[in-house]
Order: structure tokens, then sequence, then C-alpha cells
């Protein structure tokens, strides 16, 4: 992941429409039908994988397949807040085993 600067508050949006645009192209149909109380696996980018229970959806319609959740890793066992989009989800965790992988501290 790189940092990207912008001359203007209004080019940073246009970067961000067009990646919230391309993201929404690639979401698959079980990817966006995923509700609150799913869990799911991603890539954490780092070599190790994150596991989230999804919270809640946003109302905005830009936002249509974002979600917020609380994801956790061995790195962060307590969890964290945040936002995924859902193209960005790997696979569906069923209830059980996510919480297993909660009791062993995540390791998978």
């Amino acid at each position: 992941m790189g940092v990207e600067f912008f001359d203007t508050a209004g080019a940073a949006g246009d970067a961000v429409t067009e990646a919230l645009e391309a993201a929404d192209a690639r979401a698959v149909e079980w990817q966006t039908e995923l509700k609150p109380g799913d869990c799911f696996m991603c890539d954490s980018g780092e070599g190790f994988p994150l596991f989230g229970e999804l919270l809640e959806s946003y109302s905005e319609e830009r936002l249509r397949h974002c979600r917020l959740c609380k994801c956790y890793s061995v790195v962060c066992p307590q969890g964290e807040l945040g936002g995924v989009h859902v193209s960005t989800i790997r696979c569906i965790v069923s209830r059980g085993l996510f919480e297993r992988l909660r009791a062993q501290g995540w390791q998978f």
C-alpha cells in the first residue's frame, strides 16, 4: 500500500469515488449479500489473516458494499472497529469456527 498526495480536497474525493467504484465492480453476489452478524476472513496484507464480524451496513448509496465491522487477528486479539469493503472478504466463517479461533487467540 502506498501513500497518495492530492493538491485539493476535490481531487482526494474523486480518488475515493474511483476506488469505491472499482471495488464495487470486483464484488461478487455472495459478498454483496453479507449482512450484520456474518463472520468472515480476509487478508491483512501483512502475512496473517483477519477475522471479522459484520456489525452494520451503511445507508449511503455510494457505500452500499461497505460494512462496519470488528476485526481480530494474532496482532490485535482484542479486536478493532473499522470498515470493510465486501470485495476484500475472501470467505464466510461459521460462527462456531469464529468462536473457536477467538478461543485460540486467532491462531489459524
